[in-house]
């Protein structure tokens, strides 16, 4: 065979070998993975900042005249220091093999840890954690200080957030559904007035229940938790963050109304510029451009491209916008994988170059809050890198800083800041089970709060002052006028009563005029659920004897012996349905059984009573003392019912 022929064979046998490779690996990487449709950002590999820095690379100049002004020394002998041309290394030894206890501990602050380790005997120096977290705790408090302010203020020729919607209300027809998407905003954060809860509009209802049944976007996180006012405040002004995806309808209501009244455009546009600046500018659409000629009649997506924003929505109060919300909305639009690492790609954007953090003329407090953080993942971009020698593990160290402190950094502005979302709906993650907050019994808690109004009917038309009267208790007075805690306890019950018809599924049946309103008893009891075990009536003794039968012979008393728990569990026979929470103004998707796979079976432990009933002789009595006595003594409830009857 010649040569020639044989390079030819050669070359083709390559050449399909090569195609069957690449065919191989293509079924191979098609079958079992999960696929993400994913912009091609032209992601450049990152060079390998984590290994040691060489010394040679370290050339710092000597400066004569940089002299440390410490002195060093003996009294008598002191001298100084120039550490101009020195390069200082930095490692981080690993502590897990160290044997001592004060090392292998997580504290639960700074003070604590510093406190511990001095006493161990190490020396504590301040870490940009702790000087993070010392700036952390002035930043939590100036923006709160800030959003309260905002929200309501007495300073001269400054309107409030809270009066520009009440402005602007009064622009719109009470009517209409844009009065009552805007009304309740004020109702979520309790800033309306018994009378003003009179004229209430009905649909303020369904826009309430909407936005607190969505609790990522309702429930207050973060410093807001601290006090009421930062609660009301918080789900407030996330209320006007909600975004609308079509401009027709409550959103273009809004913003003719504005544009009808120039106090409350003035204090509008000012609330914007104000969170533009203390966090970032927004993300989405303000109301403004919707009242701007140069828009009319144009969709959300050829607005938001003309104003220079990412997201074709629009809200009362846009999100904030960031760099690293922007990277993974640009990442991952149809979705996040599995094997997603967030702070992998962020860190990595940064290292690659592909993410500037460097504030622009319009960033926000918070862009120059993340761009102090960059040294941390480039330290070779921070000021004095010259003179310091930094090992793989501290550069490591550096990354796990950053981590941490870009999270409380954000976590400061959470109320304000957009998160990236992707723009397919997907089941639900986690396997769904009953989530019961009480025992599922409708029925008793209804008859329970019928009983009570019954009673308070009576008792009101027959004592004439019922509140000039207190309950009891064994320690004595209860504390509370009874004709107020008696209404009390007909809200709590009736809201029980709502909670666990939402724990099942059940449409309430209330008669026609039954006075018991769903959304503010629901809140009584789901408030009253939050705290139970501190209720003072829960740490009474339950243990109680009452006679039910007596002849000349014989009593029976029937006695509770005990709180006994007991296991509940629950699952579902037939599967509920899910579908995306529809934002408002956004069409709902249709309903989807949920798969078998995801639901999954509750337990719980629920607590009962022990019950006997004991036969004493016929002129027996038995106290709750003498039964609780005997009961402390111990023993089975066979025991306890022998002891009885002794």
């Amino acid at each position: 065979m010649s040569l020639k022929l044989k390079v030819i064979i050669a070359a083709v046998t390559l050449t399909l070998l090569g195609v069957g490779l690449f065919v191989s690996f293509m079924i191979a990487t098609r079958l079992d993975t999960y696929e993400v449709e994913r912009e091609d950002v032209n992601r450049p590999k990152p060079r390998d900042l984590l290994a040691d820095d060489k010394l040679e690379d370290k050339q710092p100049a000597f400066d004569p005249e940089l002299i440390d002004t410490r002195p060093f020394g003996p009294e008598d002998n002191r001298w100084q220091i120039n550490a101009s041309a020195a390069v200082i290394k930095l490692d981080v030894p690993d502590t897990r093999s160290d044997e001592h206890e004060a090392l292998q501990r997580l504290y639960p602050d700074y003070a604590a840890a510093a406190k511990a380790l001095r006493g161990a005997g190490f020396e504590v120096l301040p870490s940009v954690n702790l000087l993070g977290g010392k700036a952390k705790q002035f930043d939590d408090g100036l923006y709160a200080a800030m959003d309260q302010y905002m929200v309501q203020n007495g300073e001269e020729g400054v309107r409030d957030i809270e009066l520009c919607v009440r402005q602007v209300l009064t622009e719109l027809n009470p009517t209409g559904e844009a009065y009552a998407w805007l009304f309740a905003s004020l109702e979520v954060g309790r800033f309306i007035t018994p009378e003003e809860h009179q004229r209430r509009p009905r649909q303020v209802d369904r826009f309430v229940e909407t936005f607190l049944a969505d609790e990522a976007q309702s429930r207050p996180v973060g410093f807001y938790t601290w006090n009421e006012n930062l609660v009301r405040v918080f789900q407030f002004l996330r209320y006007l963050q909600q975004p609308f995806d079509k401009r027709e309808g409550t959103p273009q209501v809004l913003a003719n109304a504005l544009a009808r009244n120039s106090q409350a455009r003035e204090q509008y546009t000012r609330m914007l510029e104000f969170y533009a600046h203390l966090t970032n500018p927004f993300d989405s659409l303000s109301l403004l451009p919707l009242a701007d000629e140069l828009y009319a009649g144009k969709p959300l997506a050829d607005v938001a491209s003309a104003v220079g924003v990412r997201k074709p929505l629009v809200s009362f109060l846009p999100y904030s916008d960031s760099k690293e919300t922007a990277l993974f909305d640009r990442l991952y639009p149809r979705g996040l994988p599995p094997s997603a690492d967030l702070m992998a790609d962020l860190i990595n954007a940064i290292r690659s170059g592909e993410l500037d953090l460097k504030p622009s003329e319009h960033s926000g407090w918070y862009d120059y809050q993340l761009y102090a953080l960059e040294s941390l993942v480039l330290p070779e971009k921070g000021e004095g890198n010259d003179k310091l020698l930094l090992t793989r593990k501290y550069k490591l160290r550096l990354l796990e800083a950053f981590k941490a402190m870009v999270t409380k950094t954000r976590e400061t502005h959470i109320r304000q800041m957009g998160e990236a979302k992707s723009s397919m709906a997907a089941p639900p993650d986690e396997g769904l089970a009953p989530r019961l907050r009480v025992e599922p019994n409708p029925s008793y808690y209804l008859r329970i709060a019928r009983s009570y109004a019954f009673l308070q009917n009576f008792l009101e038309a027959n004592v004439q002052d019922l509140n000039s009267l207190p309950g009891f208790r064994a320690e004595g007075n209860r504390g509370k006028p009874l004709g107020e805690e008696l209404e009390s306890m007909r809200l709590l019950f009736y809201g029980l009563y709502f909670v666990s018809c939402e724990d099942i599924g059940h449409k309430p049946q209330l008669l026609e005029g039954e006075n018991a309103d769903p959304d503010y008893t629901r809140a009584i009891a789901a408030d009253w659920l939050k705290s139970w075990e501190t209720d003072p009536d829960l740490a009474v003794d339950t243990r109680v004897a009452v006679p039910i039968y007596r002849d000349d012979r014989v009593s029976r008393f029937w006695c509770t012996l005990g709180v006994r728990p007991i296991k509940l569990e629950a699952n579902y026979a037939r599967r509920p349905s899910w579908r995306p929470l529809p934002a408002a103004g956004e069409q709902p998707q249709p309903w989807q059984e949920l798969e078998s796979y995801k639901v999954q079976k509750a337990e719980w432990v629920i607590l009962g009573d022990d019950f006997a009933e004991v036969q004493l002789g016929a002129k027996a009595t038995l106290t709750r003392g003498e039964l609780q006595k005997v009961c402390d003594q111990g023993g089975s409830k066979e025991e306890i019912i022998k002891a009885l009857g002794k």
